[in-house]
């Protein structure tokens, strides 16, 4: 059975559990729900940083603060980041998040709505490979699952 980690709270895992880090688009609705869905019966913890309202950095600085440094160790927790992009030029942050994740050499999934813009300047400086779905990329995500060396990611 998964668990669910939301934003503030620790990163508490059962043994042998993966922590799985869903970023990307927060607005309408919250595609994490298929992951959840998808993968109910498995043993890992989901980490969310979708929040009910978005927290403003020029209005509550240290705020926002708080909330990157979450995000910042949810990734550095994270044995594997997931991330769906939506269309247009949305999803400032997430592109911020892939890039840190992709520094601290986290296993990266990938997945863009049609529409999204940037998707080859993003994949020519990561050379990931991006999912044209949201099933795709939760079947890229099953596929990875019996990975051993992700137990190692810790």
């Amino acid at each position: 059975m998964y668990s669910l980690i939301k934003p503030d709270e620790p990163f508490k895992r059962k043994p042998g559990q993966l922590l799985i880090y869903l970023g990307g688009q927060c607005r309408g609705r919250d595609w994490r729900l298929d992951a959840y869905t998808r993968f109910e019966k498995e043993n890992l913890a989901f980490i969310s940083p979708r929040r009910d309202s978005f927290i403003d950095p020029e209005l509550d600085p240290a705020g926002h603060a708080r909330q990157v440094a979450w995000e910042r160790e949810a990734i550095e927790q994270a044995n594997v980041c997931i991330f769906w992009l939506g269309e247009g030029l949305s999803n400032q942050a997430a592109r911020v998040e892939i890039g840190y994740a992709l520094g601290l050499k986290k296993p990266v999934l990938l997945g863009a709505q049609p529409g999204f813009m940037g998707v080859e300047h993003l994949t020519g400086f990561s050379g990931l490979v991006v999912a044209s779905s949201l099933e795709g990329l939760l079947t890229r995500f099953a596929s990875v699952l019996g990975d051993e060396s992700l137990l190692a990611n810790k």
